[in-house]
């Protein structure tokens, strides 16, 4: 009796089931992973590779996808990084650690996203140290991002940021920025015959800049000036070219006066270096430039790099800047598109009866030789066997017609060849032997096909010249030489020409044209001859053969050079001993710019207010300077914008920003740029104000945001049908602008530009950019 043993039973039927369930669980990962559901997919597979460990498929699957998905996640978190999506970035490296927690990639790319994220604090804090603006501000802004700079060389803020330094920098080393509102001054003098040094004293006192005079100065120097509404700055520098002196800016209001002698320039004047790195131009070419028109000395090229460094004064440099700006261009490019047709024609007819032309006898059993006379006796017609030519019957007719077409398309430079062959390279063997019998064989190729050579020329009038030479050659027959060479008969067709083409004009060659009329003829003699019934005694084969070779092309010019306009291509060069130097000159200033009081003549009782006296000694003379100019709120037509906003808000709170127009003159319309800080504000609404709705005009009012960047184009233009209104003037709100705070820290709001219509006699001074603190 056989007992039933349930643990066998139940041991069946759960290997039966996992069996069922491994390929079941395998096709639900592969599903789920296609429907996006990674971590449930992978779950899946692991769970049919646990169910069946053994079955290499499950484990190779498992294996592939999830490498598939790492692969995938790290290239999306590298890809994010790059684009500056750091929070996208690090949500990918963290589900290639939630698949792989030992990824090496996934961690490398989050220490990489947290030395990010200090670059850009160190970033944001050198921002705030630049807009201070302070010299000891700018210095700590470089030491923040120094240490950036040294982690990552090509991080994109911090270059920026220290582009934006060192021209501040510069500005604050360079006082000859800064003495420009003081030598724009208007000026009148006269002097005849007045010590140099008083003349640069009167200048001093009513200009507010401090002249220091080297010692080599020669204290006799006497100087005759006479100029009315002029500029301080043409006044000094005629005072200083007249009398061989030169100048040099120490400080925003001070300058020193030294002699123009070789000696003094090399000890006073500064010289900087520039480096110039060349992208088309060639650096030899440039460097004579240079060398012949800026006269410099110390110049230094890298053929390798490209590169051109100098050493030369401010002055010079800036010329060879000029200089190089119009040699360095890309060299023009022209697409050719040119169609090649070789069209042949082929005419055969072979009609007729062609007859035996010979009859040939031989003797017959005649095996010895020489023959002797009696055996020549024995022959008769028994013994001589006749052999006649077999008799054709030809009737054959055959019409060819054959088009071979090449359309290629070629892109070349300005002055370069471009070459194309559309063929074959046959192969020419040709067999060498010595007197000691040694014998070798050399293979040389012969082009044969279609080969064609184009050379442009492109021109500043949008033509092309083009060097065309067209050869179109073919295999004729083949040449066995009597040492067993094999050499070939190559038949050519060329062309040669210059052609100049306007842009996308077309222009054909064509009459390279081979025509060729054979007749061949094999006739029985008189009988041949014969009208009609000659075609029974005779053959006749006419053979035709004509080919034709086009050419069309047609350049379009895909990078040219363009003409310079005239201010590029002119320019002052200084004089010649003083390469670069900005020309004399004095630009009269206009009269309501000019001051009202003036410095009276010396004899006269009651000076003018604000004049000041002539120095003691001085020749009679005259030496005024203009009054400030009349703030912009008296100017007639003058236009002023300002903010109205709250200084502190919180973070969900709207708040509205009211900008504030005032104009002296008549306004019809005002387009506005803003830019704000899309992190930190929401943009809600913008509103027009009632400034252009004053009398009860009609206007026509519109916006265009963009969230994204964070800017808003507004224009209010009133309308006026009937012409008569000039516009509105007076104050008002122009526009009212509501945002949203959206998380705490100082919001930005700045009007990036505004063009009033009609425009104002004075320039329109934007106002600074606004901050609003917004609180958590």
């Amino acid at each position: 009796m056989r007992w039933f043993d349930p643990r066998a039973a139940l041991l069946v039927l759960v290997l039966l089931l996992s069996g069922c369930a491994a390929p079941q669980a395998y096709r639900d990962g592969n599903a789920l992973l296609a429907a996006g559901k990674t971590t449930e997919g992978l779950a899946k597979l692991q769970e049919a590779v646990r169910l069946e460990p053994a079955n290499a498929e499950y484990r190779i699957g498992l294996a592939t996808q999830r490498a598939s998905l790492v692969n995938r996640q790290v290239l999306a978190g590298e890809a994010a990084r790059r684009e500056g999506r750091l929070t996208d970035a690090e949500k990918a490296y963290r589900q290639v650690q939630a698949i792989e927690p030992d990824n090496a990639m996934a961690r490398q790319g989050l220490d990489a996203l947290l030395t990010e994220r200090r670059h850009r604090q160190a970033v944001a804090e050198g921002e705030v140290l630049l807009k201070k603006g302070a010299a000891a501000d700018l210095d700590l802004a470089l030491e923040k991002i120094r240490p950036v700079l040294a982690e990552n060389p090509n991080q994109k803020d911090a270059l920026n940021l220290k582009a934006r330094v060192d021209e501040a920098r510069g500005r604050l080393v360079k006082p000859e920025t800064r003495l420009a509102a003081a030598y724009r001054k208007p000026i009148t003098l006269e002097f005849r015959d007045a010590p140099l040094k008083s003349v640069f004293d009167v200048i001093a006192k009513v200009s507010g800049l401090n002249f220091l005079f080297d010692k080599d100065l020669r204290p006799d120097l006497k100087a005759s000036i006479l100029v009315k509404n002029t500029s301080i700055e043409d006044a000094v520098r005629l005072l200083l070219v007249t009398n061989q002196l030169e100048q040099k800016v120490l400080s925003d209001n001070a300058l020193l006066i030294y002699p123009s002698t070789p000696q003094k320039l090399k000890d006073y004047q500064t010289l900087a270096v520039r480096s110039f790195y060349l992208t088309n131009a060639d650096v030899k070419a440039v460097s004579g430039a240079i060398k012949t028109l800026v006269k410099t000395k110390d110049l230094v090229i890298d053929e390798r790099l490209g590169i051109i460094m100098m050493r030369d004064t401010p002055e010079a440099i800036r010329m060879a800047e000029r200089i190089v700006a119009l040699q360095d261009l890309s060299d023009p490019e022209v697409m050719l598109d040119v169609e090649v047709l070789e069209v042949k024609r082929t005419r055969l007819l072979e009609l007729g009866v062609q007859w035996p032309s010979q009859l040939t006898l031989s003797p017959l059993n005649m095996a010895t030789e020489p023959w002797t006379l009696n055996e020549l006796r024995n022959i008769n017609r028994n013994t001589i066997q006749a052999s006649v030519g077999s008799m054709l019957i030809n009737a054959r007719k055959e019409d060819t017609d054959g088009n071979i077409l090449a359309n290629p398309r070629i892109r070349v430079r300005n002055k370069e060849k471009a070459k194309i062959l559309i063929g074959d390279r046959v192969p020419v063997i040709t067999t060498t032997s010595t007197s000691t019998g040694f014998v070798s064989e050399s293979v040389n190729y012969v082009d044969v096909g279609l080969k064609l050579e184009v050379e442009p020329t492109i021109y500043l009038d949008e033509e092309v010249a083009i060097k065309v030479n067209l050869e179109v050659s073919s295999l004729v027959r083949e040449v066995l030489s009597k040492s067993g060479s094999l050499s070939y008969q190559i038949g050519t067709r060329g062309a040669n020409t210059v052609l100049r083409l306007k842009d996308g004009e077309t222009q054909i060659l064509a009459g390279l044209i081979n025509d060729e009329d054979r007749s061949t003829a094999n006739k029985v003699p008189a009988l041949g001859e014969l009208p009609v019934l000659g075609r029974l005694f005779g053959s006749q084969k006419d053979d035709k053969q004509r080919s034709e070779v086009l050419l069309s092309i047609t350049p379009h010019i895909v990078r040219s050079i363009r003409r310079p306009d005239l201010v590029s291509a002119e320019f002052d060069s200084g004089t010649e001993s003083s390469i670069g130097a900005p020309s004399l000159r004095l630009e009269a200033v206009e009269p309501e710019k000019a001051a009202a009081a003036a410095v009276p003549r010396v004899g006269q009782p009651v000076p003018a207010a604000g004049a000041t006296p002539a120095p003691p000694g001085v020749a009679p003379a005259v030496a005024a300077v203009a009054a400030a100019p009349p703030p912009a709120a008296t100017v007639p037509g003058a236009v002023s914008l300002s903010w109205q906003l709250p200084a502190q808000v919180k973070v969900g709170e709207q708040f509205t920003a009211v900008l504030r127009l005032s104009s002296q003159g008549p306004l019809r319309g005002l387009p506005l740029l803003l830019g704000f800080d899309p992190q930190l504000l929401q943009l809600v609404q913008a509103q027009e104000g009632d400034f252009f709705k004053q009398a009860g005009g009609a206007t026509l009012f519109n916006q265009r945001s963009d969230p994204a960047q964070g800017k808003l184009f507004v224009s209010m233009v009133r309308q006026n049908p009937s012409g008569s209104d000039a516009g509105v003037n007076g104050s008002g709100n122009v526009l009212l602008v509501s945002f949203k705070a959206l998380k705490a820290g100082s919001g930005k709001l700045q009007l990036l530009s505004a063009t009033p219509e009609p425009a104002p006699a004075m320039p329109l001074a934007l106002p600074p950019e606004q901050l609003v603190k917004v609180l958590p």
